[in-house]
């Protein structure tokens, strides 16, 4: 771990995964030293695995990048550690039988599953359990004080005010936005912020409209939308599928402003590689562009080990690094494998290293509690048919 310090959402996969499963989280001592184990619980299976496989791919990779540069240390004790995979089966019953079979494992330290509502399946028992996990998202759901071991690497939340401040300078005869997001409970505090941004500025909402989870035609939407006349379309919340869709339909009626999305596209290379290059323009939203030589190089190095498995690399492939990088540095703050040491070191700690450079524990304002790693913040655009990662932005 001392040397790793040093750097800086179509198909189904099979069940026989090709990861050895760790015994559990406490320490077990296997042939080649002590294992820490930890869990994760994606989507191998379902209508959300097609969107999430890239995490799978990039398990091994990741798994890998952390045992070159030296594991985690503990009490004195060097661990290589062993990520295990459990498939949610894209439902909440699915995560429930996944935290399960993590727990008879004795794993204690995971990446929750990025659907909301499959993670609010899950809380109880891995409450209960004393489970410390960490993720992505924007709900104050999944991170508050009832949530003593939950905990958020990135919140979407924090990209709002800079991707509106990209948007004035940048825009600045868009006064009129059009906001279109999927229906989902778990990001009406992040449609609050929107609005709250946009009238901050003097903007004016002039639409708001959520769409049905699963939708790909949004003609309809957009055909009203378009009524109220907007320079500008924001998507507080997207995903590939739905951002590529939004895009195109909206040029081929006309729509010629910025679109952008606060809370991610998704990857953004493949939002571009699914738009028609005539539309591929002014277009942005609050995350990397994880080909860009602007990363740093730990992101570069794990891009070169998922490369030699033969898988696309995107945004998703980073995001069990992502969220273990910090973790294995709370737990080696912490000098302890027990959950409620390393969540009292997290609790202490101000600044961390992240992927995406220097980043403090906080989440306060939102979350009533300093639960959420915040880090800074990197917007990247299509223009011209082609993305550009720009500079980092502190938050």
């Amino acid at each position: 771990m001392k040397k790793l310090l040093h750097v800086s959402f179509a198909f189904c996969l099979s069940l026989t995964l090709t990861l050895v499963l760790c015994p559990g989280s406490s320490g077990q001592t296997s042939g080649q030293g002590k294992v820490l184990g930890l869990g994760v619980i994606t989507s191998m299976t379902g209508p959300m695995a097609p969107a999430f496989k890239p995490i799978f791919d990039a398990l091994k990779p990741t798994e890998d990048l952390i045992n070159q540069r030296g594991g985690v240390t503990v009490a004195g004790q060097q661990y290589s550690v062993k990520i295990v995979a459990e498939d949610d089966q894209s439902s909440p019953a699915g995560g429930i039988g996944a935290i399960n079979k993590l727990v008879q494992q004795g794993i204690r330290f995971m990446m929750a599953p990025l659907f909301h509502v499959t993670h609010m399946a899950i809380m109880p028992i891995a409450e209960e359990s004393k489970v410390v996990r960490i993720k992505f998202g924007s709900s104050t759901e999944e991170v508050n004080p009832r949530m003593r071991y939950s905990f958020y690497a990135d919140s979407t939340l924090y990209n709002v005010e800079p991707c509106f401040d990209y948007l004035v300078k940048n825009y600045p005869k868009a006064k009129r936005i059009a906001i279109i997001m999927p229906d989902d409970p778990g990001v009406k505090f992040a449609l609050d912020l929107n609005i709250k941004a946009i009238k901050k500025r003097g903007l004016q909402e002039v639409f708001t409209e959520k769409f049905r989870i699963g939708s790909e035609d949004f003609y309809p939407i957009l055909t009203k939308a378009l009524e109220q006349k907007p320079d500008a379309i924001d998507m507080p919340v997207s995903m590939v599928i739905w951002s590529a869709g939004i895009i195109n339909q909206s040029r081929e009626l006309g729509f010629n402003g910025p679109i952008f999305a606060p809370g991610l596209f998704g990857d953004i290379n493949l939002v571009n590689s699914m738009v028609d290059k005539k539309y591929a323009y002014d277009v942005f939203h609050g995350g990397p562009d994880v080909f860009s030589d602007k990363m740093l190089p730990i992101v570069k190095d794990l891009r070169k080990l998922v490369g030699q498995t033969n898988q696309p690399f995107r945004m998703e492939s980073t995001m069990s690094l992502d969220a273990f990088y910090p973790l294995l540095q709370c737990i080696e703050k912490a000098n302890s494998l027990d959950p409620d040491r390393v969540v009292a070191a997290i609790e202490s700690m101000n600044g961390i290293d992240t992927i995406y450079g220097k980043g403090r524990w906080g989440g306060q304002e939102f979350y009533d509690v300093n639960h959420v790693i915040i880090r800074p913040i990197t917007i990247s655009r299509i223009a011209n048919g082609k993305v550009q990662q720009l500079d980092f932005i502190d938050k």
